[in-house]
């Protein structure tokens, strides 16, 4: 009967180790597994990238071949013909691409509406408010590629 006593406090400590073992086991095989997917996702990452440096290559979109501008007007006041010139300075083009961070264009004069020309009469018009805020991206070298055309985005 001692001997079985022993033997069966010998067999739970080894069946305690066991699982200890085992428990050791799955959460090294739960650490390779999230090792695994970070690979994994570090793999199709480098993928996108060689992809996206390819249609950077065909559409001439190199960094070396563009040059950057920041444009920053706060709250400028400028006559309409003027808002329209620099409005069409940003525009996109086979040449130029512009990103605003802040675009804002208010009337000034109640009477007045930013879409229709005020009514001529013995003032003259208000002047329009204009904040605008970006970079604007320019050809600076020749590249293999064709211009963008304009309004499709690269």
């Amino acid at each position: 009967m001692v001997i079985a006593a022993v033997w069966f406090l010998s067999a739970r400590s080894a069946l305690a180790e066991a699982y200890a073992r085992l428990g050791e086991r799955n959460q090294a095989l739960a650490e390779a597994q999230v090792r695994e997917q970070e690979a994994q996702l570090r793999v199709d990452y480098a993928g996108s990238s060689r992809e996206l440096l390819g249609m950077v290559q065909a559409n001439g979109l190199q960094p070396e071949a563009w040059g950057e501008r920041l444009i920053n007007l706060r709250q400028s006041q400028m006559g309409r013909e003027d808002i329209a010139a620099v409005l069409g300075a940003v525009t996109r083009s086979g040449d130029r691409m512009f990103g605003a961070e802040a675009f804002e264009l208010s009337v000034t004069h109640p009477d007045e509406g930013l879409f229709d020309a005020p009514v001529v009469s013995d003032r003259a018009p208000a002047p329009l408010q204009l904040t605008l805020r970006g970079a604007i991206l320019f050809r600076t070298g020749a590249t293999d590629a064709a211009p963008l055309p304009a309004g499709v985005a690269p």
